[in-house]
């Protein structure tokens, strides 16, 4: 999960919260995420991403692309016993991805 910090347009930043991307992002980690990193481009397997939760589209999470599949992405947590994900929610689409992890600090 994530805490929104400031949006500076088209870049915002947010917190991590939780551990469902440990160890590459833990939780009181900031993350730079560029909102028009798609615009002209598709997602790549690998990216890290900012997704809307499917069931509650008010809910950020920070999830890894894995792999095309109908209809989407489906999206990991790279901590998968402390991850919410695909493997709950099935595949993201495109108009849920709010932007590609451009560096963590």
């Amino acid at each position: 999960m994530l805490r929104r910090i400031r949006a500076l347009l088209p870049f915002d930043r947010f917190e991590v919260e939780g551990e469902s991307m440990t160890p590459t992002l833990s939780a009181g980690e900031r993350v730079f995420v560029n909102k028009a990193a798609y615009w002209f481009s598709r997602p790549q397997c690998g990216d890290i991403v900012v997704v809307r939760d499917p069931r509650d589209t008010d809910r950020l999470l920070l999830k890894r692309i894995d792999r095309p599949a109908d209809g989407g992405w489906l999206v990991l947590g790279d901590n998968p016993d402390a991850s919410t994900d695909s493997r709950t929610f099935g595949p993201v689409t495109r108009k849920l991805i709010v932007g590609k992890v451009w560096f963590g600090y």
